[in-house]
């Protein structure tokens, strides 16, 4: 389950996320122009089929806005079961086999479990992962992560309430094609989106770049982002607007004048002189996925970053070395002491 990193929406994990917070290269580079305003309406029979608990199954239920952490745990976790239910009967007459089945089962489930964070101030791998533009640390924000069959989901929680959904494609549902070409086969499918565009300078003058695809939907919106500089992918943003809203005014108070730097790209220009942390990947570890760091000279999967709780540098989380054990092993004891996780008790 490469938390690469979320749910059937994950049209696969896979993309390095410009979300709905400001995108990397936007950060870097330039400014966007234009704005979102007046953005068409997307189909809204397809929208809902993004917050569905499992794609083709209309008895699993919904993802719903303000759903707790625990909630909406408690669905995934019925996904993940719904997906091994057929290879569970198919191995009725090999008991040994059945065993192996639900214990692979049982270690995604946890994986799943295990990958719930609070941004509560201490900078870790989250920080420079394709989802860095998604959130603030010291406001009330979290995120879970889960791998589906066509993306890997991110689902954003602010003050205990799941206000949006970060899927990230994964590349094979890509196949080669442009931001250009791909927004099209969005629009396909969700109807016309308004590009919206961002100024970038250039020591030949001002570019004029397309930054991201964007739609209404009711109370919602919803964006596509290209996230492809870093990691090769591309990833749908749905969230809901009204929070999304006070979440930006709860960043202003907390941050106030804050000017971030794109620790991502520092990351890429350091990468190699340190070590990395070898519980990043913890999801992909379980589904026997490899997924490739962030810089390195093939695009990389999307990684989840370790979820010990010790905070690690940029460089750290994107570098080339496997070196790092005696520091996990550090973080390992921390993890034993007693937690406050919402999850508990949800564990197979």
């Amino acid at each position: 389950m490469r938390i690469t990193g979320a749910f059937v929406l994950t049209l696969s994990l896979g993309v390095v996320a410009v979300g709905v917070g400001t995108p990397i290269s936007a950060q870097a580079k330039g400014k966007k122009k234009g704005g979102e305003g007046g953005a068409p309406t997307a189909s809204a029979k397809e929208v809902d089929k993004l917050k569905a608990v499992r794609l083709g199954d209309p008895d699993a239920g919904t993802f719903k806005w303000g759903m707790k952490p625990e909630e909406v745990m408690a669905a995934v976790r019925l996904s993940v079961e719904g997906k091994y239910k057929k290879r569970i009967e198919e191995a009725s007459q090999d008991p040994g086999k059945q065993v192996r089945i639900r214990d692979e089962m049982t270690r995604e489930i946890n994986a799943v479990k295990k990958s719930y964070t609070k941004f509560e101030g201490q900078k870790s791998g989250w920080d420079v992962s394709i989802v860095g533009p998604e959130f603030q640390q010291g406001t009330s924000e979290a995120v879970l992560v889960t791998k589906e069959d066509a993306w890997t989901r991110y689902f954003f929680f602010f003050e205990d309430g799941l206000y949006k959904m970060y899927l990230a494609f994964n590349k094979d549902a890509l196949q080669g094609k442009s931001f250009v070409d791909f927004g099209k086969s969005m629009e396909a499918r969700y109807g016309n989106a308004k590009p919206v565009y961002r100024d970038e300078k250039t020591k030949g003058g001002i570019t004029h770049t397309l930054d991201h695809f964007a739609w209404n939907a009711g109370p919602d919106r919803l964006k596509l982002v290209d996230r492809s500089e870093f990691y090769g992918v591309y990833c749908l943003v749905l969230y809901e607007q009204s929070t999304h809203e006070r979440v930006v005014e709860k960043r202003k108070i907390v941050n106030p004048g804050n000017v971030e730097k794109d620790e991502l790209v520092e990351a890429v220009a350091n990468r190699g002189k340190e070590g990395n942390d070898e519980n990043d990947d913890i999801i992909d570890r379980v589904v026997g996925h490899e997924t490739k760091k962030p810089g390195t000279e093939e695009h990389a999967d999307i990684v989840v970053p370790s979820t010990s709780g010790k905070a690690v540098s940029p460089a750290a989380v994107n570098g080339k070395s496997s070196s790092g054990s005696s520091s996990s092993d550090g973080s390992k004891k921390k993890a034993s002491k007693k937690s406050n996780d919402p999850m508990d008790g949800l564990e197979l």
